[in-house]
């Protein structure tokens, strides 16, 4: 018999496979999904970090650029009062109606060439001062242009060492991330493969708990055909022996009619002679008919066990019942060996 694959138990085992399969699935779909959340995290906050660390970095940078830019100021502040002291310094010394000049013209100096030297004395020095000045200021722009530029190529390793390290950590977290992502989906995959293998033996069990049911009511179908068969052929052989019993009986009784037309003397001696047969062990006109009847089935169905049971069993209920005699039901017995 064809096992019905829509079985309520087998659908059962398949749905319970399913739902352990999904429950399973979603269970580390999710931790795969918080760990690459995790992972995304931390590159984020390092990102952010480097972000901080770039800022700060600039900011310092920007501060040492200021205060140098500070000294620059101040260093040309400096230069530019330098100009104006020695410039004024030469104007008070060349200028003639100021102190020196009315100090010369006291003392009879004044045109000499006394003056004409202090004049260009004073403008030697003027120069002198003016030119020390101007390369003091050119030496100290120049080293704070230096400064600067220094700030500028530390501040861009400095950038640099910062986005290296910040690089280097989100490789370390994609790795890191990427391996326990691919170390999940490896478990995931182990844990679904052993629920499919537990729910297919559960169902090849219930398919062979199905298989053996249905062997079971096929033999209890055929057992019942067989029953019923043999039931069906019992009543027609028990039909058959009552038809010849019937034919049997009414041919005895036709010759027991022409018997007793003869009259009362011919009865009296008739049944002399019955009483006389049935104590000589011969049978009498009913008990004829039974082994005629038997007799019959025996030519048309064979002799066997089962035929030879249902007989006796017959000719011991006859006797029980009083319609044959001991004498009658024992020449029965010997006569088909029942």
């Amino acid at each position: 018999m064809a096992v019905d694959l829509n079985d309520e138990r087998l659908r059962n085992v398949e749905n319970e496979k399913n739902n352990a399969i999904k429950e399973t699935t979603n269970q580390y779909n999710q931790m795969i999904n918080d760990s690459d959340k995790y992972y995304q995290a931390q590159i984020d906050a390092a990102k952010q970090y480097e972000k901080t660390q770039t800022q700060l970095q600039n900011d310092q940078t920007q501060l040492t650029i200021d205060k140098i830019n500070q000294q620059k100021d101040k260093a040309e502040k400096d230069y530019q009062r330098e100009q104006r002291g020695a410039y004024s310094d030469y104007q008070k010394a060349t200028n003639q109606y100021g102190v020196n000049a009315e100090m010369q013209a006291m003392q009879g100096l004044n045109r000499t060439g006394y003056s004409e030297s202090t004049r260009t004395n004073a403008y030697n020095t003027y120069q002198n001062r003016y030119a020390t000045a101007r390369e003091s200021y050119n030496n100290a722009v120049l080293n704070y242009d230096n400064g600067i530029k220094e700030a500028q190529l530390a501040n861009s390793s400095a950038l640099a060492q910062i986005a290296y390290n910040t690089l280097q950590q989100q490789l370390e977290l994609s790795l890191q991330g990427f391996q326990y992502k691919n170390n999940l989906i490896q478990t995931r995959m182990n844990a679904v493969n052993e629920q499919v293998d537990r729910y297919n033996n559960q169902y090849q069990q219930v398919l062979s708990q199905i298989n053996t049911e249905n062997s079971l009511a096929e033999q209890i179908r055929q057992y019942n055909e067989t029953m019923a068969w043999n039931k069906q052929q019992a009543a027609q052989e028990q039909a058959n022996w009552e038809r010849q019993y019937a034919l049997s009986l009414a041919s005895s009784r036709s010759s027991g009619s022409s018997g007793r037309s003869s009259g009362s003397s011919s009865s009296n001696k008739s049944s002399t002679t019955s009483n006389k047969k049935l104590s000589n062990n011969e049978l009498s006109e009913y008990a004829k008919a039974i082994s005629e009847a038997f007799t019959y089935q025996l030519n048309r169905y064979g002799e066997s066990d089962s035929i030879k049971e249902k007989w006796r069993r017959q000719v011991y209920n006859l006797a029980n019942n009083g319609k044959l005699t001991d004498s009658e039901a024992s020449i029965l017995f010997d006569k088909f060996n029942l």
